[in-house]
């Protein structure tokens, strides 16, 4: 089995894991406690079944988390995720796999309580451009399949830093600012994203966020590396649950200008999802998105429905069927199941 590391990212992870050490040995020398109280480790596993149509149905070990986090004083409080992902296991035609795996450095970042209400976060984390993509582990959303709306057009993480402000912690109301000054730290291959983002900068609004509902509004600005393209968004997205159902929704427009030959100069599209408690832990799951693309003239028309069973909240199984009109090349048509389990 061979493994596809990280390249020329040592001498800056062991630089930055150096700086961690030496800026907190001082914190612990006047606790009685054991500084591994501190810490948490975790993480999560997703195994996907694939079927869709026209391709072979393949089993694939899709994720594979582990979390390290600490919570020391008000200045160290670290965060690293390591993923393997894309580990193939079986394939229709061809028989077992696990012939490799890919690993990535997903999270390394600290936070800094400056004030009761300010967070600094400096390091690699998750860009705050929708719920979906700060809550993305797999045990944790209704869908195997992720949409389009929540991650095509934008920077889906940062290497740099975010302040957040909370306004009022009881209703969630808060504002995020974060900037990424050059290039992004360990960043995942082209054929796992659709593009590389050299800078970005940009906010999210947050006008509420508890247990029953939240709404946000993002806005981002990011340049692609190696093609002179410049890309402007502005999404919203929002999420209302009571016993009945959980109602979730958002929508995003990007302005592309670039050299390259488009059909059209932005990306937009959204998406309307519902989940429907059944009986026994059972949920019903439907979704319809639309999404338009800059570089294809079919715009994407995907209805999908499915169940998952979660017997409690670590733990779902989920299976779907997802029906694509117009452009299937990022959401295919097929059948599509997972097991997720955080641990």
């Amino acid at each position: 089995m061979s493994f596809y590391p990280p390249a020329n990212h040592h001498t800056l992870i062991g630089a930055f894991s150096l700086a961690m050490i030496c800026f907190t040995l001082p914190s612990f020398a006047d606790n009685e406690a054991s500084w591994l109280d501190a810490i948490t480790l975790s993480g999560y596993a997703k195994l996907k079944v694939s079927s869709p149509n026209n391709a072979p149905t393949s089993v694939n070990l899709d994720d594979v988390s582990l979390f390290v986090s600490g919570k020391f004083n008000r200045w160290f409080n670290p965060f690293l995720e390591v993923e393997a992902y894309n580990i193939p296991l079986w394939e229709e035609g061809h028989g077992a796999q696990f012939n490799s795996a890919q690993l990535i450095v997903e999270r390394m970042y600290n936070d800094i309580e400056i004030t009761d209400n300010d967070t600094l976060r400096t390091g690699k984390f998750l860009a705050p451009i929708n719920h979906w993509n700060i809550v993305h582990a797999a045990p944790l959303v209704w869908t195997t399949n992720r949409p389009l709306t929540s991650s095509y057009s934008r920077a889906n993480y940062i290497t740099g830093a975010n302040i957040r402000h909370d306004f009022d912690v009881l209703t969630g109301h808060a504002l995020e600012v974060y900037v990424q000054p050059v290039d992004d730290f360990n960043h995942k291959p082209t054929t796992e994203h659709e593009r590389h983002y050299l800078t970005v900068a940009g906010a999210r609004w947050i006008t509420h966020e508890d247990l029953d509902y939240y709404f946000a509004v993002s806005f981002q600005d990011a340049e692609v590396e190696h093609n002179v393209e410049h890309r402007d968004s502005v999404g919203i997205d929002g999420n209302w649950q009571n016993k009945w159902f959980e109602l979730e929704s958002e929508f995003v427009f990007t302005h592309v200008a670039t050299n390259q030959l488009h059909y059209h100069n932005q990306d937009w599209g959204g998406y309307v999802q519902m989940a429907v408690p059944l009986v026994e832990h059972f949920n019903l799951i439907t979704r319809y998105e639309h999404f338009e693309f800059a570089n294809q003239l079919a715009a994407s028309n995907t209805a999908l429905g499915g169940v998952v069973y979660r017997p409690m909240p670590r733990l779902s199984f989920k299976v779907e069927w997802q029906q694509t009109e117009g452009s299937v090349f990022n959401n295919q048509t097929g059948l599509y199941s997972s097991i997720a389990v955080l641990f």
